[in-house]
């Protein structure tokens, strides 16, 4: 197993998730079970290609995850890519804000679909999700993992799936984000990574 520790971690996992358009947040019921749900991650700066551990998100403030992200702000942030045979779980703390410097960086027209009254909706919110640590799973892609699969079955020696791993993320107290988290970080315009994302497809969670 791989164990990966600060700026490597960190653009590690950002190589591994920046294209992955849906990913899992999954925060803490009221009975202690773990609760799901698709959401579309975005970064304040993704043209930096600098991964400060910090990913957003837009949410209702009418959504069941308000009341459990209050409770226990832990909360575990999943990334899969079946295509790419590649896949990330992150451990992080949620926070909700509703900082209009960042709603207006990362508000894009689709989202309109969701909140009618645009970046002024009172139901609108921000979720900050800072990860700790991450677990990653990076394979050499279908054809390589293909051709190591039948390999295994010749040789009768176990098939390799690629890399598995461990990042200790090590996040550094980066200025810019501790003062977004405070709601006084500077604004600063950005493509939002949501803007890749066809509004047809973009699961906004319900639950």
């Amino acid at each position: 197993m791989t164990t990966l520790y600060g700026p490597e971690a960190r653009e590690r996992i950002w190589s591994l998730i920046k294209d992955t358009r849906v990913a899992m947040l999954a925060t803490h019921t009221a009975t202690g079970l773990l609760h799901a749900r698709p959401m579309m991650p975005q970064i304040r700066h993704p043209e930096d290609k600098a991964f400060d551990g910090v990913l957003w998100f837009f949410t209702g403030a009418d959504t069941g995850k308000m009341a459990e992200i209050e409770a226990n702000p832990a909360a575990l942030l999943t990334f899969s890519d079946p295509k790419g045979h590649n896949y990330v779980a992150m451990n992080g703390t949620v926070t909700i804000s509703r900082d209009p410097a960042i709603i207006e960086e990362l508000w894009s027209a689709a989202d309109k679909a969701w909140f009618p009254d645009g970046k002024d909706d009172p139901n609108l919110r921000l979720l900050r999700f800072e990860a700790s640590d991450a677990e990653f799973w990076d394979s050499p892609g279908l054809v390589a993992a293909g051709i190591a699969f039948l390999q295994a079955l010749v040789t009768g020696e176990r098939a390799d799936p690629g890399d598995h791993g461990q990042a200790d993320l090590d996040i550094p107290d980066f200025p810019e984000a501790r003062s977004a988290s405070r709601g006084d970080g500077p604004h600063s315009a950005s493509e939002p990574l949501r803007e890749k994302v066809p509004a047809s497809v973009a699961p906004r969670d319900p639950l």
